[in-house]
């Protein structure tokens, strides 16, 4: 089955918002072993849509658009798909009065423009969507699947979660074993070297993806047992760059290795300001062993709150080994954690001197008592040079336990 992506919207065209929807969809897809092989993005135009449709449908057996469905008058997705199939619009009186209860619940008056998503196409089937007011669109035309979702993330994630992919799984006739491999600390270049001969003499489909927090490694074949075997030799390559597989975040695998070892963590930060710690609290039960974080951007707020020496900020200065080494130490002390992790660096794009360029960044880390400082130099942009650390910060934590 090949599948075709449509995403809709004058802001995605205009530069204003990423297209991040087409991405998560064209992975979830590969997990089920739907290839995508054609993807387009139309502004908010009927005409064009139904163009974009048109074209779809001749490269793929699947076809799933997101965007255009919210209630105000640039939002014409549902209009095109009836000019493209056939359909008139008919108002769903029960619809709306579910509609009216959710906004009742929230305290709301329902505004007169949430009027227009009560109307749904006569032929098809509609998508319910828990998390919002758009519904979505399911049709076939000539054995082709389409499926209109809202261009909301949560609400499209949800909908696909719930009913998409578990319709389209039940249809898929050629099986394919799709793996992700994911790593961090070490580049593309590097990585491919590593594993070079391997890819080179294997029948496994090796693809690197690479971002700035890491590169994953996509494996796809039709045998389960030889994807298995190639991501051993993998793991006996590149075990301590990778942290996880498929969907799992690096935060995820931090705080399942501090569960599962009865390890208390507590952040000190100061270049990433605050953004270590929301990394370590965004897995839920992270309370089971996150104990506390501060940050402390000023040097009174390192001595005060961390016990940071006076004389170590004056002698060598906030952005230092040592500094981030009593960072970390102090931060565990406060909190009574088993471990304390800290990030001190120079995050820019001013502040830096010849010997501590924009990047530059210290890691600290004790773990019960035992310290270790680690060095990076990043980049020159201010907010990769935060995600940057806190990711490191992270790993450090991983290899660590």
């Amino acid at each position: 089955m090949k599948a075709a992506i449509i995403s809709i919207g004058n802001e995605l065209l205009g530069g204003f918002s990423l297209d991040s929807n087409s991405t998560w969809i064209g992975r979830k897809l590969m997990d089920l072993g739907i290839r995508t092989t054609f993807k387009m993005s139309v502004r908010d135009s009927r005409e064009d849509i139904v163009e974009a449709l048109g074209i779809a449908g001749e490269k793929a057996d699947l076809i799933i658009c997101t965007g255009g469905l919210g209630p105000t008058n640039d939002d014409v997705t549902k209009e095109a798909f009836c000019d493209f199939m056939g359909a008139n619009l008919k108002f769903d009186k029960e619809y709306y009065g579910e509609l009216v209860e959710k906004f009742d619940r929230r305290g709301l008056e329902i505004p007169d423009s949430n009027q227009v998503q009560a109307y749904i196409p006569d032929r098809g089937s509609v998508i319910p969507n828990p998390k919002g007011s758009a519904l979505g669109i399911m049709f076939e035309k000539d054995e082709t699947r389409y499926y209109v979702l809202p261009g909301v993330p949560m609400e499209m994630k949800t909908m696909m979660e719930e009913i998409v992919l578990p319709n389209l799984q039940g249809i898929v006739t050629q099986s394919l074993s799709v793996h992700t491999i994911r790593t961090t600390g070490i580049m593309e270049s590097a990585l491919y070297d590593l594993l070079s001969d391997l890819v080179q003499t294997s029948e496994i489909e090796v693809s690197f993806l690479p971002g700035f927090m890491g590169v994953d490694l996509r494996l796809t074949h039709t045998d389960p047992d030889a994807v298995t075997e190639f991501m051993s030799a993998v793991y006996d390559r590149a075990g301590d760059y990778v942290y996880g597989e498929d969907w799992e975040t690096l935060e995820e695998v931090v705080g399942k290795l501090l569960r599962e070892n009865n390890v208390t963590v507590a952040a000190a930060e100061s270049c990433t300001g605050g953004l270590l710690t929301d990394r370590l609290t965004n897995v839920p039960g992270s309370s089971d062993y996150v104990l506390g974080g501060v940050v402390t951007y000023s040097n009174e707020a390192k001595i005060s709150i961390l016990e940071v020496k006076k004389k170590t900020l004056e002698a060598e200065g906030a952005v230092s080994e040592e500094t981030a080494r009593q960072m970390a130490q102090g931060v565990r002390d406060r909190f009574q954690a088993q471990m304390g992790i800290s990030t001190t660096g120079i995050a820019g794009p001013g502040g830096a001197t010849q010997e501590k360029p924009v990047g530059l960044t210290y890691i600290g880390l004790d773990f019960s008592g035992k310290r270790q400082v680690k060095r990076f130099i990043f980049s020159e942009n201010r907010r990769f040079n935060k995600e940057l650390a806190a990711q490191a910060a992270l790993n450090m934590l991983r290899l660590a336990i």
